[in-house]
């Protein structure tokens, strides 16, 4: 389905915080967390940006990811913390102990690209999932390139679902050299497979040479409906659905999916 590991974006953990240094989440998962109390596992947590600040409110934390860089990253940023950070695979951890609260955001749920891996996602999930806790997550509302709205609104993140072979701009930044970091992408969907693959390239000058970094990731797109059922047959209630951060109602033009699940007996 791929020719590579999906994790090129995550090689470099200080760049992707530069790139990433938003609170977007934060506040979402945090509530949550105030109404189920601890302990708080996070699945894919990268370098702790939405884990931390929950742990800074008292709550015992635990990071579970797959690139060890990342790891190290979260273990700097949170010394001091209530924290845990376990490397693993989301589809086969086994920690021997449950929890109040389990998350994933930065829509890391489309990282699981086959009906396989997320229905192994799901099994690790509720293995750790007290039967009084909740399990929260979100993932990119599907966009075709005929509705009207937010697709190029939200930072390129949100894109429609087509094929484009010329490279789209996004915004720079400055990387921790202080040069400034041109990116572009192209992306190619595959209907069949509900895949979005991106390709990224990161342009930067030292003195007079040109770098050139190139990053691929796939993303699996999943439907509402799809999702629903995929929910159920794997042991889980919906409780509630949200379409943005602002907890509106999910629609045609809402940038996301969010779900706040509990498991069934």
């Amino acid at each position: 389905m791929i020719d590579h590991n999906n994790l090129e974006e995550f090689a470099d953990p200080s760049t992707y915080d530069i790139e990433d240094s938003s609170d977007t989440g934060v506040a979402f998962y945090t509530a949550l967390a105030q109404e189920t109390g601890g302990p708080v596992l996070e699945i894919a947590c990268g370098t702790g940006r939405v884990s931390i600040p929950i742990a800074r409110l008292g709550f015992a934390v635990t990071g579970v990811d797959i690139v060890p860089g990342t790891l190290e990253l979260a273990r700097s940023k949170s010394a001091g913390l209530a924290t845990r950070w376990i490397e693993a695979d989301a589809r086969t951890f086994a920690l021997g102990e449950q929890f109040r609260l389990i998350f994933l955001t930065g829509n890391a749920f489309q990282g699981f690209l086959t009906r396989a891996d997320q229905e192994a996602l799901l099994a690790r999930v509720r293995a750790h999932l007290h039967d009084d806790g909740l399990f929260a997550f979100e993932t990119r509302n599907p966009r075709w390139a005929t509705q009207e709205g937010h697709g190029e609104d939200y930072a390129g993140l949100f894109v429609n679902l087509e094929t484009r072979a010329e490279e789209q701009e996004w915004p720079s930044y400055r990387n921790s050299s202080g040069h400034k970091v041109r990116v572009s992408r192209t992306q190619a969907y595959d209907h069949v497979a509900q895949i979005l693959h991106w390709t990224t390239y990161r342009r930067w000058h030292e003195g007079e040479q040109e770098h050139t970094k190139i990053t691929r990731i796939a993303l699996r797109y999943t439907f509402p409906q799809e999702l629903a059922a995929l929910l159920h047959y794997n042991g889980f209630t919906m409780l509630r659905q949200y379409g943005d951060w602002d907890l509106q109602p999910l629609s045609a033009a809402s940038p996301s999916i969010l779900v706040v699940c509990r498991k069934r007996a």
